[in-house]
């Protein structure tokens, strides 16, 4: 079936076929439902320049032409045109380009032996005959048909090469769903931790941790050795979170300068966060806070951690639970009145990496599959929520009340709850809050969070 709407070429027979071969023709797009069949007539132009009306039948939508022996007597590149007249209105379909092949000619004799320059006359007979127009319109439709073709062939490669990518980020993070590439726990006894939270920081004002000072100045210079310059921010909370970055080693000439053997510190990371936290039993209360984590693994030596800022430390210690204290908790019987506590940090923005924090940091996917309840104060049935954020503005909840009761209040349970595994991406911290039937505001829960890590290339790109 042949559409009209385009242009195209047709094989309509050898030389002298006759009646042979039917050609359909889509001539809806002529009509379009408002002429009559009766006013549909093709004009074809032979090769040989000669035009005339041909047969057609028409039934259903479909224009049929027979090719008989007339039209198939010459060689070479003709044109059909169909037509709709119907009173004044003339309407013309797309040029549609016809070859006729050659073919034997009828009978057998004996081939004459014409010396050369008869052939050569001959030639040159026939090529001056031919219609350098039609070849070169000939010429160009093929070449736009070929031009299509390799469009489409590039739109197949481009799609192959997609779904090849596809399977094989669907199939890696399949596999790595099972396998992951690290298992983690937080907090852990491998390394030490420690906080500070500022309440107001001035030019001049510095944080020494280990070897290092950093001073928070209102322009940057060169800071000798040993020695980091922080840009005061507009707030506060902007400030600290600089400061954050300086620790990590982050690159930020317009904010950050940083003197020989600072970039990063070799001791530990830090990371922001508003929330409250704990290191073990000591709370962290909301505020504008560094969450410091040491690099090495089982070392005793002391670390300095200091400030002239007005500012609240924690110094490094090791901890192998974090305690959620159930402040929600009001009067009434069987906890009635008793609501959510505040949100509480587990694992701040950016702080999970590939390799631990002696790595490379590299923050990287990863779920919260388990969790170990350590401790708690009594034996009110608890309630936990995990939620998610990458700026602790926005936080979603990935999971809703998981049930964390146990029938006793004794020390280092290690009741394992199983989680749902809900995947977390990279570059995002993890928060919970929790609730209970007791009464007692002072109430408190201690957990252990183990998380499983997925493999940087299926993750999005880390944010600084």
């Amino acid at each position: 079936m042949i559409d009209l709407t385009k242009a195209v070429t047709v094989f309509i027979g050898r030389r002298g076929e006759h009646n042979y071969r039917n050609i359909e023709f889509d001539v809806s797009s002529l009509l379009e439902n408002n002429y009559p069949s009766a006013s549909l007539n093709a004009i074809y132009k032979r090769p040989d320049g000669v035009a005339y009306p041909v047969v057609t039948n028409y039934a259903d939508g479909v224009l049929t032409w027979q090719p008989n022996a007339t039209d198939t007597s010459f060689v070479g590149v003709g044109r059909l045109e169909i037509r709709v007249t119907y009173g004044d209105v003339v309407g013309k379909s797309a040029r549609i380009l016809t070859i006729v092949e050659d073919a034997l000619v009828d009978g057998i004799v004996e081939p004459p032996e014409p010396p050369a320059q008869e052939w050569l006359n001959k030639v040159l007979s026939a090529l001056a005959e031919l219609d350098i127009d039609e070849i070169n319109n000939l010429l160009n439709l093929t070449y736009n048909l070929l031009n299509n073709n390799y469009d489409l062939l590039n739109t197949t490669h481009n799609l192959v090469e997609d779904t090849r990518e596809n399977l094989y980020r669907r199939t890696g993070i399949l596999l790595n769903h099972l396998h992951p590439i690290e298992t983690a726990s937080a907090p852990d006894m491998i390394s030490r931790r420690a906080a500070i939270t500022f309440s107001n920081i001035a030019n001049g004002n510095d944080v020494v941790i280990g070897t290092i000072t950093y001073t928070f100045v209102t322009a940057l210079g060169s800071p000798a050795a040993n020695n980091v310059q922080v840009l005061i921010q507009d707030t506060l909370r902007n400030t600290v979170k600089t400061l954050a970055r300086a620790i990590r080693g982050i690159d930020d000439e317009m904010n950050i300068a940083y003197g020989t053997g600072t970039d990063p510190n070799p001791i530990c990371t830090a990371y922001w966060t508003s929330q409250r936290f704990s290191i073990g039993s000591t709370t962290v209360e909301a505020g504008e806070s560094l969450f410091l984590l040491e690099r090495a693994e089982n070392v005793t030596s002391a670390i300095p951690l200091s400030s002239t800022a007005t500012a609240i430390i924690s110094d490094f210690t090791r901890s192998a639970y974090s305690r959620y204290i159930l402040s929600g908790n009001v009067s009434g019987s069987g906890g009635v009145n008793s609501v959510r506590g505040p949100l509480h940090t587990i694992l701040p923005i950016n702080s999970v990496v590939i390799g631990g924090q002696g790595g490379e940091l590299y923050p990287t996917a990863y779920d919260c599959h388990l969790i170990t309840l350590c401790r708690q104060s009594d034996t009110s049935e608890k309630e936990l929520d995990l939620y998610i954020s990458n700026d602790e503005e926005t936080f979603t909840r990935i999971q809703r009340s998981t049930p964390i009761g146990s029938n006793t209040s004794a020390e280092s349970l290690h009741i394992h709850i199983q989680m749902r595994q809900a995947r977390v991406p990279a570059g995002y911290g993890l928060y919970i809050c929790m609730g209970s039937d007791g009464t007692s505001s002072n109430a408190y829960c201690d957990l252990k969070f183990t998380y499983h890590l997925y493999p940087v290339h299926l993750t999005p790109e880390p944010n600084d």
